[in-house]
């Protein structure tokens, strides 16, 4: 009982793909729920929030340890002072959230606050990297151009569609990707890709032991953009990487080379890329992330360019298995945070 009393824990949403394990946590431990049909935007989320603590309080009640989201809820933030100071305040010292990348979290607040964050950096590594090979694969054959034509009726199109006839893809066996960023995901895109005939260049802000490298060769930036015939991006959203392929680093790449992001929309400057995509020097596009998502730059909507870009609404990685061991590490981190330890995937070391 002690157990229950002494530590409990919010939820934002509940776990809807580790069932069994999320019930046996909350059999455990005393775990209040705020009901994901009550969220409609972020303030709703600051109210039930700073309501839930306030109702602990004025019960008599010990606050909470620990707070928990689930997936599909990284869009109320960014998660800062607003959203979280009333749990901070009041003792709570763990933070879980779905998500490989945080950058939707004030890290550095939740740090000075002696907070933790977990995020879950290993459950959608596979599902991207397929993610990543697939729109790779899309990109190569025209496959939105072709799909495009096909539901029109129009077959492999005509004089009235762009560029009239659908043209031949290419084949990526003998074709050089650049990768940009090799953490987990660009390491499991690279064996995926040179199963397939690819040449694999990375760009790290760091070069990784020659022994995870399993062929792949580490290059400086401007290398990188001056021989791939694919780029892949690949890398986490920082100050640094904002903008990182803007219109200088189109500039460097090759005539017709084809570009993917499965990463975070802000890494390409979205009018650096209609621009690029507009003079040729970008064949074709395959976005899954975008600069101000969920609205997309007017330009790759244009006619014009719309039959050489391939769409996927933040949603190429996110897959049931992803779910499923995403739930769980946070899970993970939760019960050993609550068990006493330092979490495994614990993003920040507070004092």
């Amino acid at each position: 009982m002690t157990e229950l009393q002494d530590r409990p824990i919010l939820a934002l949403g509940g776990g809807t793909f580790a069932v069994q394990q999320w019930q046996a946590i909350c059999g455990r431990y005393e775990v209040d729920t705020i009901p994901r049909a009550e969220l409609t935007d972020r303030a709703s989320v600051i109210e039930a929030i700073a309501v839930a603590v306030a109702a602990r309080a004025a019960a008599g009640k010990p606050p909470y340890v620990a707070f928990i989201w689930f997936f599909g809820l990284s869009f109320f933030g960014p998660f800062n002072e607003d959203v979280l100071g009333s749990l901070t305040k009041n003792g709570c010292r763990l933070i879980c959230g779905g998500g490989a990348g945080y950058d939707f979290v004030d890290i550095d607040w939740l740090t000075s606050q002696g907070v933790l964050y977990c995020n879950t950096p290993t459950a959608f590594t596979v599902s991207t990297a397929h993610g990543a090979l697939m729109l790779i694969l899309a990109a190569t054959r025209a496959a939105s151009q072709g799909e495009m034509y096909a539901k029109a009726g129009k077959w492999r199109g005509d004089a009235s569609l762009p560029e009239g006839v659908l043209p031949l893809g290419q084949d990526i066996e003998g074709m050089t990707l650049g990768i940009i960023g090799f953490g987990s995901i660009g390491k499991a895109l690279a064996a995926r890709a040179q199963a397939c005939g690819m040449t694999v260049i990375y760009y790290n802000r760091r070069r990784v032991p020659e022994s995870e490298e399993n062929g792949a060769r580490y290059v400086s930036m401007d290398e990188l953009l001056a021989v791939s015939d694919v780029i892949s991006v690949n890398c986490p959203l920082t100050p640094e990487t904002h903008h990182l392929l803007g219109p200088a680093a189109f500039f460097k790449m090759k005539t017709g080379v084809f570009v993917v992001n499965t990463a975070r929309g802000p890494i390409i400057d979205e009018d650096a890329l209609v621009q690029a995509l507009q003079s040729g020097k970008v064949s074709r596009v395959a976005l899954d992330v975008f600069e101000r998502e969920p609205i997309i730059h007017p330009g790759l909507l244009d006619p014009s360019l719309s039959h050489r870009v391939t769409f996927q609404p933040h949603m190429t990685g996110v897959t049931v298995q992803g779910c499923v061991k995403g739930e769980l590490e946070l899970l993970k981190s939760l019960e050993e945070f609550l068990d006493g330890g330092r979490p495994e995937y614990a993003v920040n070391a507070p004092r």
